[in-house]
This record gives C-alpha cells, structure tokens and sequence, in this order.
C-alpha cells in the first residue's frame, strides 16, 4: 500500500507542475554563438535585384488587379477568383522574356518535376559567411524568386537562409490511442530578417 501511495506520490509531482505550466517550459539546444550567426547570416539573399524589383513590381499590379475582380463565392469569406485576365494581361514573366516562379513548390506542382538550389549559389553564400561560422550551424536554402534559362537550368532570383533549431515543449497532450506524452518537438527557424544583394559580386546587406 506505501508503494501504491509512493507511485502515486511520484506521478503527482511530476504531472501538476506540467499540468500547470502546460506549454510554457520550451528548451532547445541553441548556443548563443549560433543564435548570434543566424541572425547576423539568416534571411533573404537578392542574387539578381534587377529582376527581383521587376517580380515585386509585377506581383503588386497583379495584386491590385484581382483586388477589382468579383468572385463566386466557395463559404464564408472565400471566393474563387477566375486569374485569367490578370493572366492575359499581367504574365508572370521577366523583361527576359522567361517565365518567373515565386517559390519552388509553384514549379513543382506546375512540372511535375523536383526542383533543386543549384551549389553555385550555396557557394557563394557560403564564401560571404565563412567557413568557420558556416560550419558551426548550416543554414538551410529556401528557394524564392527564379526562373529557367535556355539550358534548361535554374536561375536563381533570390533565396531565404533559414536557420532551424528543435524546441521541446513540456507539456501534457495525447489520448487513449496514442498515450500520454510528456514533451512535444518541433523545428523552428531562428534566422535574422535580413536582406543581402549581390552588388559587385559581393553580398551586401540593405536596410529594407
């Protein structure tokens, strides 16, 4: 019976104070050195920023456009809107003549095909932060603006650096089927808000 008690005792201490503070008590293993590279390094890096004003300038006249056209509505404040004078009228497509995608997933769902940041790129980046730093915490590359050139090659337009961590939150949380779990992971990104241009084939940060 002492036993039973002791256990009871035991699992008391541990799941009030989860209970309590369900959710608030959130560790990782970021070192301040890294927190310190990601937000010097992390953010948007503008390989090509004539054609990056270009997309900007053309995805807000876009943007007005669809504002101005009616939709049939689908549920409560959601309409489906018919893009193809917006289309006709406002392509998404360079002074270059090429076709541009706002993200990887765009071209991908488009194609069928996978979609990769070619190494030249990561190189250059890699050479404005160093290897030292880079070697301590690699970023990860999130491909934003680009398009294919004549060799069927990508192009890059700019891309975001991310710098991902695993959080762990204690916390209370499951079911009958799955059971109780004490502590939930998850990645979050702890890059800096930064924006780099490539001027003179360096990179340069901008103050946007």
């Amino acid at each position: 019976m002492k036993k039973v008690k002791f256990i009871v005792f035991i699992c008391l201490f541990i799941l009030l104070p989860l209970a309590y503070f369900n959710g608030f008590i959130r560790i990782s293993d970021l070192t301040s050195e890294q927190e310190s590279i990601a937000k010097k390094y992390g953010g948007v890096y503008v390989f090509d920023e004539k054609l990056d004003k270009e997309i900007d300038k053309r995805e807000e006249e876009r943007r007005i456009m669809t504002k101005g056209l009616s939709g049939k509505k689908l549920a409560e404040n959601r309409y489906a809107v018919d893009m193809t004078p917006v289309n006709e009228k406002l392509p998404r497509v360079l002074s270059n003549g090429k076709k541009y995608y706002l993200r990887w997933v765009d071209y991908e769902n488009e194609t069928r095909k996978k979609i990769k940041t070619p190494q030249i790129y990561k190189d250059k980046i890699k050479e404005f932060i160093g290897s030292e730093d880079y070697e301590k915490f690699k970023p990860s590359y999130d491909l934003g603006y680009f398009y294919i050139d004549d060799n069927d090659e990508v192009r890059v337009i700019d891309l975001s650096l991310d710098y991902y961590v695993v959080e762990t939150t204690y916390t209370l949380s499951g079911d009958e089927a799955s059971g109780i779990k004490f502590t939930k992971n998850r990645y979050i990104n702890v890059a800096g808000d930064n924006y780099f241009y490539l001027i003179d084939n360096k990179f340069q940060k901008i103050n946007k």
